[in-house]
C-alpha cells in the first residue's frame, strides 16, 4: 500500500463502510457545496465532526498529513490570492482589547483555505471508506432516471479513474524509489529526472491499459444487462437527511 490515503480503500465495518453508497454519493456533493457558504463557527463543528468520521472509520492519520502536504501548494496560493487581490473587506474584525486586529482579507484567506482543506479531507475520507465497485452501482442508479445518457458507460469510466489514479501514484513512487537506489537522484538535471520517470510511467500505463481493455472482452462486458439493486435502507435515507438538516442549519 502507498503512502497515502487518497484514492484507496481500506476496508473496514464502520458505518460509513456500510452506509450505502447512494446516500454516501449526495452527501459528499452536499458537504462541498455546504461547506463553501459555511461561517468559522460552522467549519469548527463539521472539522471535528470530521475527525470523528476518521476516528469511527478506525483510518490511519499519518497518510492522510502525507495527503494535505500535497496539497500545501496549492492551498498557499490559495491564500496569497485571498489576502493580497481580494477586495477588502469594509468593516473591521472584532479583537480583544490591547491586541492588533487581524486584517480582513488575511482572515477571508484563512477561511478560504479552511475550506478547501475540509474539502479535501471529505473527499479522501469517501474514497477510503467506498469500494470501486459501489461507487460504479451508485452512479448507474442515480443516472437511471435518464435513459439519454450512457450510465453504464460513465459509472464504468468513473469506476477505472478512481482504480487507475492511485495505481499511477504507486508506480511513480515504486518508479522513484528505484532511482533513489540506483543513486540516480544524484543528478541535477531536472529533465533527465524527469524523463527517467514519466517515460515509464507512461508505458507501464499503456500496458495496464491494455490489460483492463483485454479483461473487459474477455469476461463477455456488456451495457445491455438488466441491473439491479436493492431497496435503499431506511437508515442510509434518514442519515442523509439528517446531514442536509445539519447543512441547512449552518448557513
Amino acid at each position: 500500500m502507498a503512502n497515502r490515503l487518497a484514492f484507496h480503500y481500506f476496508p473496514g465495518r464502520s458505518f460509513l463502510h456500510r452506509w450505502d453508497t447512494r446516500c454516501k454519493l449526495p452527501a459528499l456533493l452536499l458537504s462541498t457545496i455546504g461547506l463553501l457558504h459555511m461561517t468559522a463557527e460552522s467549519l469548527a463543528i463539521f472539522t471535528a465532526l470530521l475527525g470523528a468520521l476518521y476516528m469511527s472509520a478506525r483510518l490511519p492519520w499519518k497518510p492522510l498529513f502525507s495527503d494535505l502536504k500535497g496539497w500545501a501548494l496549492l492551498l498557499l496560493l490559495v491564500f496569497l490570492a485571498q489576502a493580497f487581490l481580494a477586495p477588502q473587506a469594509s468593516t473591521p474584525l472584532p479583537s480583544a482589547a490591547g491586541s492588533p486586529s487581524i486584517p480582513p482579507s488575511i482572515h477571508l484567506a484563512a477561511l478560504a483555505c479552511w475550506r478547501l482543506a475540509l474539502i479535501i479531507c471529505y473527499a479522501i475520507l469517501f474514497t477510503s471508506v467506498t469500494r470501486p465497485r459501489d461507487l460504479r452501482n451508485a452512479l448507474i442508479w442515480l443516472m437511471s432516471p435518464f435513459p439519454f445518457l450512457p450510465g453504464r458507460r460513465i459509472a464504468l469510466l468513473a469506476t477505472l479513474t478512481v482504480r487507475f489514479i492511485p495505481s499511477l501514484l504507486d508506480q511513480a513512487d515504486e518508479i522513484r524509489q528505484a532511482i533513489r537506489l540506483r543513486a540516480g537522484n544524484r543528478r541535477r538535471n531536472p529533465i533527465h529526472r524527469i524523463k527517467v520517470v514519466i517515460l515509464p510511467l507512461f508505458r507501464r500505463s499503456l500496458i495496464r491499459a491494455d490489460e483492463t481493455a483485454m479483461s473487459l472482452a474477455a469476461r463477455g462486458y456488456r451495457e445491455d444487462v438488466c441491473f439491479h439493486l436493492p431497496k435503499l435502507p431506511l437508515a442510509d435515507s434518514l442519515a442523509l437527511v439528517l446531514l442536509f438538516m445539519a447543512v441547512l442549519a449552518s448557513r
